[in-house]
Order: C-alpha cells, then sequence, then structure tokens
C-alpha cells in the first residue's frame, strides 16, 4: 500500500464559506495591496485577454505618493515641504520574510504578477499592433480608405483566431493556456509546460493523441514541484485541460497509466482549491480505488451519496461505481444493496452491473448458490438483449472460480431455447451428453483464449462419463503450444503424453484380446499402485497421429532431438503409421542436430523400405540438409558432394507423385533449390532446375528473386548499410541483363516497347539464365557451349523428357500443381 497520506474529500459540493473563516484562511502568501510603482512597462497598455483570472485596475504610484504627502501636510500644518515622501516597499516570501524591494521596476513586477517573459510578449504584442495602426492611418490619409477597412477586417480576424485557444473532444473552448507568476529555476520546468500547452499540434482536431498523453503528462509532472510552491498561480482553464487530457480514452488510443495520472491530477487540484465536477469527483475515487486507497475511496463514495448519488445526471454513474468498488472489496452486501437501488429506480436499469456481484459472490464456495440467483436475475432482467458476450462472461466466471457444473448450464442457456437442467446430474442428458455439445463448447474457449478453462471442462465432462475426442483435445494442445508459455507447453507435453498412454494401454489390452468393454473406444485402465494417490484426472482420449505431429514438431521446434527419438521410439508401440508430416520433422531435427547423412538415411529408408509418400515440405527439408545452406564456412568437398545430392534429391521430387498444399511451399520450394544449387556452384544443374520448374511447377522467376541471386545472398532483410550496398549492385546487374535481352529482341524484329504477358515470362527466364552465366564466369558462351552441359545435368536429374524433348505427356504427368 502506498504510504499514508490525507484521503481526498470529494463529498463536500458547497461553496458558501463564512466570514469568519474566510479572514481565518487568508493566505499568508497574499501579494501587497500597494498600488503598482510607474515604470515603462507599467504605463503600457495590456491587450485583452481571454483568461478567467481578473486583473484589478490600480492607481498610479506617482499620484498616490502626492497624495499620501498631501495628508501627512494637512495633520501637520508645520510639516508642509516640497520634498517628496520616500517610501520603501517590501515583499512577504512564502517562508513569512519580508524583503526590501530594491526599485520601482521590481515592486511593478511583483504587485503586477506578470514574469518577464510575459510582459516582453506583451511588449513585443503591444510594438506591433501600434505599427499596424499607423499603418492604417496612412493608408486613410493616402485615400486607400477601402484597402484600409480590408486590412483592419482580416487583423481583427487573425487576433480572433490566435487567440481563440483550442478546443476539446466536445467542442468546449479552453482559451489560452498560460501558467505566470514563476521565476528563477522554477520558471525552466513551468516555461516547458507552457511551451507544450501552446503548441498547434496538441489536441488537434479536437481529440488527443497518444503522444499528447505521454508528452503531457511528462511535462506537466516535471513541473509538479514548481506548481506546488503557488497552486493559486494555475488557472483554471489549464486545470481542465490537464484533467480532459490526462483522462482521455477511447479512438483505439491507450492510455495505462490513466487512473495513477488521474489520482495524482486530483490531489493537486485538491490542494489548489480547486472545485472538482461531478465527473471528476467520480473518476478522482475510482482512480484513488484502483491506486490501492479502496477504504478511502468507499469512505469519499458514501459522503457523496446525497450529492452525487441523488443527481440525474451523475446517478448511474455513482452507484454502477460503488457496485464495482464493494465488489472488489469484498462488501457483497453493500453492493448488492447499490445494485438493487439502482435497479429499482426509476432510471434506465443496465442489468450487467450484476455481472460484478456474480463474480464476487462465485469465489466462494458459500455464496456460489446466490451467485447463480444473481445470474439468472440479469437474464430474467435482459431477456431477449442477453448477448452471447453476456454468456460468455458469466460463464468465464464460473470456470475461473472452478464451478464448472454451473459454467456447463449456463452454456446450456445460450445454446438451447427450452430448458434443460444438468445440475446435480451423475450422467449428462443425451442432448448436452455427446461429443458434437461437448466440442462446440471447448471450441469457443479454445477460441476466446481460455485454455485452462477448456482443460477444466475436459476433465468435468470425462467424470460425466463423456470422453473428449482426439480432435478436440489435439485443438487444445496445440493452442497450449502456440501460446509460447512456458507453463502451457508443459501442459501440453503432459496431456500429449497422457493421451499415448491411453493409447499405448489400448494397444495391449487388444493384443491381449482383454478388452473390459469393448464397445467403449475410450475405456481407459490404468493401474494405481498401493501407496499411491490416484490422479484427479487420468486422459481416456487416445492419442492420434496428429497427437504425435503436434509433440514432433514442438520437438523439433526447440531442437530437442533426444525426446524426438523417443517419440517415434514409442509410434511403433501405439501402432500408428508414419506420416509424411512426422517423417519430415524427423528429418529436419537430424539436419540441425548435424547429422545429415542420418537425415538422408532415414529418408530412404522411410520412402523405399516403409512407403512414406514424400511431399513438398520434405523435399524442401532436404535441400535445406545440404552442407551449404547449414554450414556458415563452406568446405569445398561438401560442396561437391551436395552437387550430387542436390540432382538426386532433385530427381526423386520429379519422379514423386505429390502436390502443392499451400502458397508457402510454392514460393518457397523454387527459392530454396536454386540458392542451393547457386552456393553449391552446379550452374548447369541450375539452369536445368529452372527450365524444368517452368513446366512442372509453373514457376516464373519474380524481379525481386533475381536481384537476390544477383547479390549471391539468401536474405538482405537486415538494413546495414554493407547490404544495401549489394542490393544496389543487384539491381544494377539485373538491369544490365534486362536492357542486354531487350537489345536481342529489337535485334530479331521485335518493336521492344510493348511486350506482352508471355514476353515479359521469357525476358525473366532469360535473364535468369544469363545471370547464371555471368556466374560461371561464361557470359560469353554461345548456345552450342551450353547445350551439352544441360543436357547431361538434366540427364542426372531426371528431366530430360522435359527439358530437352519438351515431352507433353511427361511434362502432364510429373506436373506438380492441383486441381
Amino acid at each position: 500500500m502506498p504510504p499514508r497520506t490525507l484521503a481526498l474529500d470529494f463529498g463536500r459540493c458547497s461553496t458558501y464559506v463564512c466570514k469568519s473563516c474566510l479572514d481565518s484562511l487568508r493566505s499568508v502568501n497574499a501579494r501587497p495591496w500597494l498600488a503598482r510603482q510607474s515604470s515603462s512597462a507599467a504605463r503600457r497598455a495590456q491587450p485583452p485577454s481571454t483568461s478567467t483570472r481578473k486583473v484589478q485596475a490600480v492607481p498610479d504610484p506617482a499620484a498616490l505618493q502626492k497624495v499620501l504627502l498631501e495628508e501627512l501636510q494637512h495633520a501637520d500644518p508645520s510639516s508642509r515641504s516640497s520634498e517628496q515622501l520616500n517610501v520603501n516597499y517590501f515583499d512577504q516570501e512564502p517562508s513569512g520574510r519580508l524583503r526590501r524591494l530594491r526599485d520601482n521596476d521590481e515592486f511593478g513586477e511583483v504587485s503586477g504578477g506578470l514574469d518577464a517573459e510575459v510582459e516582453a510578449a506583451i511588449n513585443s504584442l503591444e510594438r506591433q499592433m501600434v505599427s499596424t495602426v499607423k499603418m492604417l492611418q496612412r493608408m486613410e490619409k493616402q485615400g486607400e480608405q477601402d484597402k484600409a477597412d480590408e486590412l483592419r477586417k482580416q487583423f481583427k480576424k487573425t487576433l480572433r483566431l490566435q487567440y481563440k485557444g483550442k478546443t476539446g473532444p466536445e467542442a468546449e473552448e479552453y482559451g489560452l493556456l498560460r501558467i505566470s507568476g514563476f521565476s528563477g529555476n522554477q520558471q525552466r520546468t513551468v516555461a516547458n509546460l507552457n511551451t507544450f500547452l501552446a503548441r498547434d499540434s496538441v489536441v488537434k482536431g479536437g481529440t488527443p493523441t497518444a503522444k499528447d498523453l505521454a508528452e503531457c503528462w511528462k511535462y506537466y509532472s516535471a513541473a509538479r514541484k514548481a506548481l506546488s510552491t503557488a497552486w493559486q498561480n494555475v488557472p483554471q482553464e489549464v486545470w481542465n485541460f490537464l484533467w480532459m487530457v490526462l483522462s482521455w480514452q477511447g479512438d483505439g488510443i491507450e492510455n495505462p497509466n490513466r487512473m495513477q495520472h488521474i489520482y495524482i491530477l486530483a490531489k493537486d487540484m485538491q490542494a489548489a482549491g480547486v472545485a472538482l465536477r461531478d465527473s471528476q469527483q467520480l473518476l478522482a475515487i475510482e482512480a484513488m480505488f484502483i491506486e490501492g486507497w479502496e477504504e478511502e475511496a468507499i469512505a469519499a463514495w458514501k459522503r457523496a451519496v446525497v450529492t452525487l448519488g441523488s443527481k440525474r445526471e451523475t446517478f448511474t454513474d455513482y452507484w454502477e461505481l460503488g457496485v464495482r468498488m464493494c465488489c472488489l472489496h469484498g462488501d457483497t452486501e453493500r453492493a448488492q444493496r447499490a445494485a438493487e437501488t439502482l435497479l429499482k429506480s426509476s432510471h434506465p436499469p443496465n442489468a450487467r452491473i450484476l455481472i460484478p456481484i456474480i463474480r464476487a459472490l462465485a469465489g466462494k464456495e458459500a455464496t456460489i448458490e446466490q451467485a447463480w440467483e444473481a445470474y439468472r436475475d440479469m437474464r430474467t432482467l435482459l431477456g431477449e438483449s442477453m448477448t452471447i458476450e453476456d454468456y460468455d462472461e458469466v460463464i468465464a466466471v464460473f470456470l475461473t472460480s472452478d464451478n464448472v457444473e454451473y459454467a456447463l448450464q449456463a452454456f446450456v442457456d445460450m445454446m438451447l431455447s427450452d430448458t434443460v437442467d444438468v445440475r446435480g446430474k451423475t450422467r449428462l442428458p443425451m442432448r448436452v451428453g455427446n461429443y458434437f455439445f461437448i466440442g462446440k463448447w471447448l471450441k469457443r474457449l479454445i477460441g476466446v483464449g481460455d485454455l485452462e478453462g477448456a482443460y477444466k471442462v475436459v476433465a468435468y465432462v470425462q467424470s460425466k462419463g463423456v470422453a473428449a475426442s482426439p480432435i478436440q483435445l489435439n485443438g487444445l494442445i496445440g493452442a497450449w503450444m502456440r501460446s509460447g508459455s512456458a507453463q502451457n507447453l508443459e501442459k501440453a507435453e503432459a496431456l500429449a503424453w497422457d493421451m499415448i498412454r491411453a493409447r499405448l494401454d489400448y494397444v495391449k489390452m487388444r493384443q491381449r484380446h482383454e478388452l473390459v468393454s469393448f464397445h467403449d473406444p475410450y475405456h481407459h485402465s490404468s493401474v494405481v499402485e498401493e501407496g499411491e494417490e490416484e490422479p484427479k484426472f487420468i486422459c481416456r482420449t487416445r492419442a492420434t497421429a496428429e497427437t504425435f505431429s503436434l509433440l514432433a514438431e514442438n520437438y523439433c521446434s526447440r531442437r530437442l532431438h533426444g525426446r524426438l527419438q523417443e517419440l517415434f521410439e514409442v509410434l511403433d508401440d501405439a501402432e500408428i503409421g508414419t506420416t509424411s508430416f512426422l517423417m519430415n520433422q524427423l528429418i529436419r531435427s537430424y539436419s540441425q542436430n548435424g547429422d545429415a547423412e542420418k537425415a538422408v538415411s532415414l529418408y530412404q529408408t522411410m520412402t523405399k523400405e516403409q512407403n512414406v509418400p514424400p511431399d513438398g515440405h520434405t523435399f524442401l527439408t532436404l535441400f535445406n540438409s545440404l552442407s551449404v545452406n547449414r554450414l556458415i564456412q563452406r568446405d569445398p568437398d561438401l560442396a561437391r558432394r551436395d552437387i550430387a545430392s542436390g540432382r538426386q534429391f532433385f530427381r526423386d521430387m520429379v519422379e514423386t507423385t505429390w502436390t502443392f498444399d499451400s502458397p508457402t511451399i510454392f514460393a518457397q520450394l523454387p527459392r530454396t533449390i536454386l540458392f542451393s544449387m547457386l552456393k553449391a556452384k552446379d550452374y548447369s544443374g541450375m539452369i536445368v532446375a529452372a527450365r524444368a520448374m517452368r513446366e512442372i511447377f509453373a514457376f516464373h522467376p519474380p524481379e525481386a528473386l533475381l536481384i537476390e541471386l544477383a547479390t549471391g545472398a539468401g536474405s538482405l532483410q537486415a538494413r546495414t548499410r554493407r547490404n544495401m550496398e549489394r542490393l544496389v549492385s543487384g539491381r544494377r546487374t539485373i538491369e544490365t541483363l534486362m536492357k542486354k535481352h531487350r537489345v536481342e529482341l529489337i535485334r530479331r524484329g521485335h518493336p521492344g516497347v510493348e511486350m506482352t504477358e508471355e514476353d515479359k515470362i521469357n525476358e525473366l527466364h532469360d535473364v535468369l539464365e544469363k545471370l547464371v552465366l555471368l556466374k560461371a564466369g561464361a557470359q560469353n558462351a554461345g548456345p552450342d557451349e551450353v547445350q551439352p552441359m544441360v543436357e547431361e545435368a538434366a540427364q542426372e536429374m531426371g528431366v530430360y523428357d522435359i527439358v530437352v524433348r519438351k515431352d507433353a505427356d511427361q511434362i502432364a504427368k510429373r506436373s506438380k500443381l492441383g486441381k
């Protein structure tokens, strides 16, 4: 709890104070009433101001001296003399000490309350106005009356715009926002705050931005210490403006420290003697409660019952605030009385105010029935206007408090039009106790992110004889893993292995032909050893291939190669066949673990001996396992072996029957193949791969890929100076090759300007092959020199019929494009 200070008293609204109290409360820091000494600054006329602070006119000090001298001479005739009376002026400082003023100018500054900066601004404005008036007078004397009148109107309009002030979100005007009366070290922070308040960009259009919120608190908090020495110097309009900005919420603008700032601002306004408006009092009480002063806030709320609790404008907000605060404070009886006052009033009731009461009552086992009755009352009051979001909030309340039965009943009320009672039932009714109904609930809970609630539902419905389906539990496991939380990862792994153990138990019983209840597919016969406590929840849902896939992907991503091997050892015992996805994860894990040979051997074994069909992800994983993609420091011997391995992978990829299953793999696979061959310096294989993928993938290299290939780097996302230079160089290379291609087209009779889509595609492929020859140092080689190497590589890569012979039947047979 924060250090104890005087609690804010927001209950006093009367402005009447008796005369005796006013006399006793007079500030010791009041300015001297004596008139301001005549000076050059004081003689200047002050411009009209929109400030709400009134400045009392004072007589000329010279005239005052003359009057005082005459009075003294009248009192004592013998003392009549032509000598001037020498008057000394003093100023009372905040500490109470009297300080003699140096001269008349200092006296004028103290008595007027204007600092040097304000006086300089006034003097500058006066000079501008005098200059403008003289100019208009000269124009009138010269016979330019019409032009002078037009300029005079424009000058008045400019003055109105300049001193109109800022406009708030509700079109309220704040006038001039400026704090004066501070000097010395205090003036710097106050001047910074004044500069912020004077910006045209602040609250532009009537709505503050996130930057306005942050900077407003930055400058105000820095100036608080200086302002606290003389709160009376802060105008009312400045307080109103600060409150409007710091209390802002809405329009998608985050204000995370809103309540803390309001709490501090309200205390400052109270110290300054500024009366808070009704809406400000309510917000200040709420801020006090949130900042940890719960008892003081509730006491202030109670004191305001006669004022805020009885006004029509604040009636609803006042009682709703009381309900929320009392519920959080644990005073549910007072919260219920406040809600009853609100709902039985003539004001339009909002039955959703019962939700905090339901939450507070559901948190205690002794009052759970009262919570349920409060929910029923809310449902009755809302009627047809009760939304799905209302049901979701009530269900979440009961799930959080471990009252799953009440949560299920609320979900049944939401889903079914007629009444179906599930409370107190040993077995759930058929309309509720089935996979489809429970699955809808689990899907909704997982969708809104209530994963802990979903797990409680799984345990509860299983105790009622309904085991969740594997699809539903796999969805929960996947959601836990995607959350990224270490605790959720642990829960996901534990539930997945529970499902695997249920699968292993089922397989063992089936092998022994000792099924206790063969018609129950989710029967589980875990044996609890003597002396051990039976766990609260024993999963009876058996694992599927998807369960293994989720674990395999998670282990592979976390580089837990040992756990992944353990998972595959269990896979055979569970009598679940290896899928392409599981094979890909194991291959990737071996490659990440530095055992690329084992990864390739595993691929050969699974595809040829176990007949596991590979897919596009399989070959993407195989190409990534090449040394040129794994090692930072290139090994020439390994790179030469990568040429043979890469060509073999490409041959298998073409000959195997599979199709692209997502746009992601369609973009990644061709790119990885080209970069792998480029890094291994298999230039002829690269040309063959590009031609083959054009036929069977319908792949056309985009210009961005050509630029990356020209730079020789697979990823240049980091905006370093070196990378930017390489990108610029690569772009120049591609532009040069494109110009060369256009020149060749023009020589063959093509106009070279208007190009069809087919011409553009041919251009991209031609530029790619020219780039490969440039990388190989054979940019001047002719087709006769390149063709033998292309045919040899095509033969090794299994695409001779596709690339060289252009066999339409083979192209259609080997196409990897889906329907």
